[in-house]
């Protein structure tokens, strides 16, 4: 995983921050993300939210993602005690949504062939942005790579082509489904995929692919802002000229909507846009599964997540949390640049 404690200057979207003790807002700063590189993703809520069956190949159909199945649900052992808000508070307080940001994630690589599909049907485009074709719902094809150029139903597309789900339907590849659109590129005689998703919606998977989705709802918490604030780190400085990260423990375990949960909904929907943040800028929030772990791989710089289990169970809130494990950071809130 990651060796290095970062924390990178600031740079061009407002953030509130709030301090780790108090919860007070203590000062403004700027940190810098770049333009959306495609259009607007669309929206989470009319995403599906259960694995759906995995399509076969060529003319074989796939059971969609269906809105009709039932969430996982995860009982909570120890749910945190919340304190009821005036309804006074509630009309002065704009609702906050955290401004869209998109990471491109390789969740494919290395591999002369695979198999596609899309919940609902999808466009394809090549690399000019012309639309060939159109994917139909719920079936699956195989894609190959050829000296550097994509074979896709017997048409040769030169390096690279997008899929790009309609009506906010989620896209299959490999062995998994994600949200998003995707973009094939060809490398040789082998195919890189990656996944272009809104920040929020890659965490809905990421948290139940970090942590158990039956940990206590502040851990969960505590690892969604962690979380999220790696990842944008990430936006910044990215893997390569083609993907910011990559979906294994190399960066952050990302394993597409099979590990999404209600409890990861909550736990990420609860910290929307939160991030941590040193001296205006973004921190690399480390952590590992154990502290032997974070002492030996990131020299005591980081979350144990065992342990952010641990404190949640004895009634720590995820802000507090966060405090033990990143001493001296705040708590920032994403906003649009306006």
């Amino acid at each position: 995983m990651r060796s290095l404690f970062w924390f990178l200057p600031a740079v061009v979207i407002p953030l509130v921050c709030l301090q780790l003790s108090s919860g007070q807002t203590s000062s403004t700063a700027t940190v810098d993300i770049r333009p959306t590189r495609q259009s607007p993703l669309p929206s989470k809520a009319l995403l599906p939210q259960v694995t759906p069956a995995l399509p076969k190949v060529k003319t074989s159909q796939v059971r969609p993602p269906t809105k009709k199945q039932a969430k996982k649900v995860i009982a909570q052992k120890h749910p945190p005690k919340t304190q009821a808000k005036s309804s006074k508070s509630k009309e002065k307080t704009r609702p906050y949504i955290a401004p869209a940001t998109e990471i491109r994630v390789a969740v494919v690589q290395n591999v002369s062939n695979t198999a596609i599909a899309s919940s609902t049907a999808a466009n394809i485009i090549d690399g000019n942005g012309q639309r060939l074709e159109q994917l139909p719902p719920s079936q699956g094809f195989q894609v190959s790579a050829n000296n550097s150029t994509i074979l896709f139903q017997e048409v040769q597309i030169p390096s690279a082509l997008w899929i790009e789900p309609t009506d906010s339907g989620a896209i299959f590849i490999g062995d998994r489904w994600y949200r998003g659109k995707l973009l094939l590129i060809a490398q040789g005689n082998k195919l890189l995929a990656i996944n272009y998703v809104d920040l929020e919606q890659y965490l809905l998977s990421v948290v139940g692919s970090e942590m158990s989705a039956a940990a206590p709802m502040e851990a969960l918490k505590a690892q969604a802002v962690a979380a999220r604030s790696y990842a944008l780190v990430h936006t910044f400085r990215p893997a390569n000229q083609w993907f910011d990260v990559t979906s294994g423990e190399r960066h952050q375990a990302y394993k597409g909507i099979a590990t999404e949960y209600n409890t990861t909904h909550q736990a990420v929907g609860e910290t929307s846009g939160q991030i941590l943040s040193y001296q205006g800028g973004v921190v690399e929030s480390l952590y590992a599964a154990t502290q032997a772990i974070v002492d030996k791989a990131h020299k005591g710089a980081g979350m144990s997540q065992t342990g952010a289990y641990a404190y949640a169970n004895q009634g720590y809130d995820y802000r507090q949390i966060l405090g033990i494990y990143y001493p001296g950071v705040a708590i920032a809130l994403l906003e649009s640049k306006r």
